[in-house]
C-alpha cells in the first residue's frame, strides 16, 4: 500500500476530526455533523475538487460504518422493556399511545396507509408502478436519525425510542417488502421469496445458544480474565457474531443492513446499555472510526452525473419530497398526545431523512425497469434533498420546544414533597402542583420544579395541559379535594393514569373496571412499621431520614482511577461502596477490586458524601 491508499483515509479522519469542533466553535446547533460530513465529502470527492477518489477498501470501511451503525441502532432498543411494556387483555387507546413500540408500530403502518394514496394520485400525472412507490415512501434513513438523536441526548429516553424503533421498522419492513416484490416481479410465486425467514430462525437460535453460555460458570471465568485484557474478548466476539448475521443475510439475497439489525437487537437481550464496558468501547470504535468514513464517504461516492435528467425531473422531485413529508409527518401527529404537538411534528419531520435505502430501492426499481433514467435522478435528488432539510427543520422546531412533564403531583402535602426529591434523583421529569404557599419554602430548598396554583380545584386542572399517557399523583392534604379532583380527572377528563389515597367512598363512585390506582396509607404504614421490626438496620440506615440517608448509583467516568484498586481512591468516610456492576455481572466490592470506567457503583450516604462520591467517580 502506498500514499494513494492511506491520503484518502487522512484526508476524510481529517474532516471527521475537524466538523464537529467548527460546528461547536460556531455553535452551530441547528446543522447535524451528520449532513456537514456528507456535504463535505461531497465536496473532496471525485465531482468536485477531486482530493479523495472512490475505491474498494474505503467503499468497504464505508459499508462496515454503516452497518456499526445499524448494529447500535438494533443495540438501543430494550426488548424486555418493549415486551413487558405490551398491555395484557383488550387493547385501548391509551395503551397505543402511551407505548412506545405499539406507537412506533401505528406510525409506521400508518405512513405505509397513507403512501398507498399518494403513490395513486401519482400515476395519473405520470406513468409509476403503484405498488412499488407506496414501499418507497415510508422507507426510513436510520443513518441520519440515530446520530441526531444520540447527539441530543434522546437516543435512550421514550422520545427517542419511540422514533428509533419506527426507523427500525420502515426499515426492516422495507426491506423484506421490498425484496419479496422484486421477487415476484423477477421469477414470480416461488418459494424463494420466503428465504428471508431464515434470519429469524438463526435469531432465535442463537438467543437460545447465547442464554446457555451466560449461564456457564466456566465460561462466565474466561470472559471475565479476558474481558479487559489484550484479547478483549467480548469485543471480538460481538464483532463475530455482527459478521455471521451480515453474512447469513448475503448469503438468503437480503440487505446486510437487516442482518447488522438483528445482531443488535440480539445482543440487546443479554447487555445493559448503561452499565456496560462493552458498549462503551463498540461506541469508541464505531463512531471514532468506521461511522464517520460511511457519512463522508457518501458525499465522496455521490453520483452527481445522476442529476443529468435534473430539469425534466423537477416537477416529480418536488412532488416526491411533499410525499415524503406527508406520508411521515400526518401519522406522526399522534405523538402529540405523548410529547405535545412541537415534538410531535419535529419528530415526523426527522423520520422524513430519505438516504440509502431509498437510493437502493430506486436501483432496484431501475433494474427492474420499473422506473427510467429521469425517475431515478427524481428519487435520488428527493432524497437528499429529505435528508438535507429534514434535519434541519428539526432542529429548529424542537430546539425551543415547551417542556414537557410525565408526571403531576397534585397537592402540597409533606408526601408530596418527599416524592418529589425521589422524582428528581431518579431522573423523572415532573412538577408538583402546590395550593398553599407555607410549604413553598421547603420545595425551594429540595430544588425541586413546582407550580403554585391558589385554590387548586377542578378547573384548575384544565390549564395544566395534561396529556393521555401522563401520570397524574392526587397527594392533596384535604380528603374532600383528593376525592373531587380523582373524580374530576377521571370521569370528566376521561384520564385513566391516576394514582390517589384509597377512600372508601370514592371507590364506591368510580367504575369498577377504571385503571385507576390506590394507595393504602394504612396499608403502608403497617408495612414500614413491619420493617422497623424484622429489618431495622435496614429501615434504620436507609429510611429513617430521607434527607440523611440515600442510595444512588454512579457510573465511573473518570478516568483518573480507571484500573485502581478501591484501597487506592480516597472515597468519603462517611459513605459506602455496596454494590459494583460491570455488564451483567454484579458484586460486592472490597479494598482489592478493581475500578473500570463505565462501572455503575452502588453508594449510600448523606447528601455531602454522595456529592463527593460523584466528584470522585464522575470527574473529568
Amino acid at each position: 500500500m502506498g500514499l494513494n491508499d492511506f491520503l484518502p483515509l487522512f484526508i476524510i479522519f481529517c474532516i471527521a476530526w475537524i466538523v464537529p469542533l467548527i460546528l461547536s466553535w460556531l455553535e452551530i446547533g441547528k446543522l447535524p455533523a451528520v449532513i456537514a460530513e456528507i456535504i463535505m465529502g461531497v465536496a473532496v470527492g471525485p465531482y468536485a475538487l477531486g482530493w479523495v477518489e472512490t475505491s474498494q477498501y474505503l467503499d468497504f470501511l464505508g459499508q462496515m460504518g454503516f452497518l456499526f451503525l445499524i448494529f447500535l441502532a438494533g443495540l438501543e432498543i430494550d426488548v424486555n422493556k418493549i415486551i413487558s411494556s405490551l398491555p395484557r387483555g383488550r387493547l385501548k387507546f391509551i395503551d397505543l399511545i402511551s407505548n412506545s413500540f405499539l406507537l412506533a408500530v401505528f406510525i409506521y403502518f400508518g405512513s405505509l396507509v397513507l403512501s398507498f394514496p399518494f403513490a395513486w394520485l401519482l400515476s395519473y400525472a405520470m406513468d409509476i408502478d403503484i405498488i412499488y412507490f407506496t414501499l418507497l415512501l415510508p422507507t426510513v434513513a436510520l443513518s441520519i436519525i440515530v446520530p441526531i438523536l444520540k447527539s441530543d441526548g434522546e437516543l435512550t429516553r421514550k422520545y427517542g425510542q419511540v422514533l428509533l424503533m419506527e426507523g427500525a421498522i420502515a426499515t426492516i419492513m422495507s426491506i423484506i417488502l421490498i425484496s419479496v416484490y422484486a421477487g415476484y416481479l423477477r421469477n414470480g410465486l416461488e418459494v424463494e421469496l420466503l428465504l428471508f425467514t431464515v434470519i429469524f430462525a438463526v435469531f432465535a437460535v442463537t438467543y437460545v445458544v447465547g442464554k446457555r453460555l451466560i449461564k456457564a460458570r466456566t465460561f462466565q471465568k474466561l470472559l471475565y480474565r479476558l474481558e479487559h485484557a489484550a484479547s478483549q474478548i467480548r469485543v471480538r466476539g460481538t464483532v463475530a457474531l455482527l459478521l455471521l448475521f451480515v453474512l447469513i443475510a448475503i448469503l438468503i439475497d437480503t440487505e446486510p443492513v437487516m442482518g447488522a439489525f438483528f445482531c443488535g437487537t440480539l445482543l440487546s437481550f443479554f447487555v445493559s446499555k448503561e452499565r456496560s464496558a462493552l458498549v462503551f468501547k463498540l461506541d469508541g470504535m464505531s463512531y471514532g472510526f468506521f461511522i464517520p468514513i460511511f457519512f463522508i464517504t457518501v458525499g465522496v461516492n455521490l453520483d452527481l452525473s445522476a442529476l443529468t435528467h435534473f430539469g425534466e425531473s423537477i416537477p416529480f422531485i418536488l412532488t416526491l419530497t411533499v410525499g415524503f413529508f406527508l406520508t411521515q409527518v400526518i401519522p406522526a401527529i399522534v405523538m402529540a398526545k405523548v410529547f405535545g404537538l412541537k415534538k410531535a411534528l419535529a419528530g415526523g419531520i426527522l423520520l422524513t431523512a430519505r438516504l440509502g435505502l431509498t437510493i437502493a430501492t430506486a436501483q432496484i426499481g431501475l433494474s427492474l425497469g420499473i422506473i427510467g433514467t429521469a425517475e431515478n435522478a427524481g428519487i435520488v435528488t428527493a432524497s437528499i434533498l429529505a435528508s438535507l432539510l429534514s434535519p434541519l427543520i428539526y432542529k429548529a422546531i424542537s430546539g425551543e420546544g415547551e417542556l414537557i412533564h410525565y408526571v403531576y403531583i397534585l397537592g402540597g402535602s409533606r408526601a408530596s414533597l418527599y416524592l418529589s426529591e425521589r422524582f428528581k434523583m431518579h431522573g423523572i421529569s415532573f412538577i408538583t402542583i402546590l395550593d398553599e404557599k407555607e410549604i413553598i419554602p421547603d420545595f425551594e430548598k429540595k430544588s425541586v420544579p413546582f407550580q403554585l396554583v391558589e385554590n387548586l380545584s377542578t378547573a384548575s386542572l384544565n390549564d395544566l395541559n395534561i396529556r393521555t399517557s401522563d401520570q397524574v399523583i392526587v397527594l392533596t392534604g384535604s380528603r374532600s379535594l383528593n376525592q373531587e379532583l380523582t373524580k374530576y380527572i377521571n370521569q370528566d377528563l376521561n384520564h385513566e393514569k391516576v394514582i390517589a389515597q384509597k377512600d372508601l367512598t370514592l371507590l364506591d363512585e368510580i367504575d369498577p373496571k377504571s385503571s385507576l390506582k390506590f394507595v393504602d396509607p394504612d396499608e403502608v404504614i403497617a408495612h414500614y412499621i413491619e420493617d422497623m421490626i424484622m429489618r431495622p438496620d435496614a429501615v434504620s440506615s436507609l429510611s429513617e431520614s430521607f434527607g440523611i440517608y440515600r442510595v444512588e448509583e454512579i457510573k465511573i467516568v473518570n478516568k483518573d482511577i480507571d484500573r485502581k484498586l478501591v484501597k487506592d481512591v480516597a472515597f468519603p468516610p462517611s459513605g459506602s461502596l455496596v454494590i459494583q456492576r460491570r455488564g451483567d455481572e454484579m458484586f460486592i466490592p472490597h479494598g482489592d477490586t478493581h475500578l473500570l470506567l463505565g462501572d455503575i457503583v452502588t453508594v449510600i450516604g448523606n447528601t455531602s458524601a454522595l456529592a463527593d462520591f460523584r466528584k470522585v467517580l464522575e470527574s473529568d
